[in-house]
């Protein structure tokens, strides 16, 4: 307990250590050709245990095929993690968060993490993308710091890529994260 703790408080200290850093953009990013199939599967092998505890069905549909991405890798697997670890605490039992990816017509590739979970209204996810908000729903008493979305948002940025999340209560939420055609490498 004691080593998990700890561990714990060292995770919301780099957190707030690395939103700090964006925010006064001094963090420092390692950019190299980055395959989203890998950071998933890294993600849900650690995420998986949760997902069986939660009843809850974890899946990727990435096109084998997916180009690779010139981004940081740390901070791919941290918004990865982010992402599927909040859809995991807001989905029910029965429900399902799919990773999927696809090229747009224009050359750009979008990442999707898409819950059936009890999702927000348009003021909860506001409230959610800002720093140290913790959004209650269904008087749902779910652990957090107020840091994950917020930090998701600002790596994505960072990493050039834009960051969208649309959200309807009872009806689930989706997070997208969109590379320009500049950050996708050729095949």
């Amino acid at each position: 307990d004691i080593h998990a703790s700890g561990g714990h408080l060292l995770s919301l200290i780099n957190d707030l250590l690395d939103l700090s850093k964006v925010e006064a953009g001094k963090l420092e990013l390692n950019f190299t050709s980055v395959n989203l199939g890998e950071v998933t599967d890294h993600a849900i092998r650690m995420l998986q245990e949760q997902a069986t505890a939660a009843r809850v069905v974890l899946r990727k549909t990435l096109a084998p095929d997916l180009p690779n991405v010139v981004a940081d890798l740390r901070s791919m697997r941290q918004i990865m993690l982010n992402l599927l670890s909040n859809a995991l605490k807001f989905t029910d039992p029965g429900g399902q968060v799919i990773v999927s990816a696809q090229m747009t017509q224009g050359g750009e590739l979008k990442l999707r993490v898409k819950d059936t979970g009890i999702g927000m209204t348009a003021e909860q996810l506001r409230d959610a993308l800002e720093p140290f908000r913790r959004v209650v729903t269904d008087g749902r008493d779910t652990p957090g710091t107020g840091l994950g979305l917020p930090l998701t948002k600002a790596l994505a940025e960072a990493n050039r890529a834009r960051f969208e999340m649309t959200s309807e209560a009872r009806k689930g939420t989706l997070a997208e994260i969109t590379f320009p055609t500049t950050r996708v490498l050729a095949e």
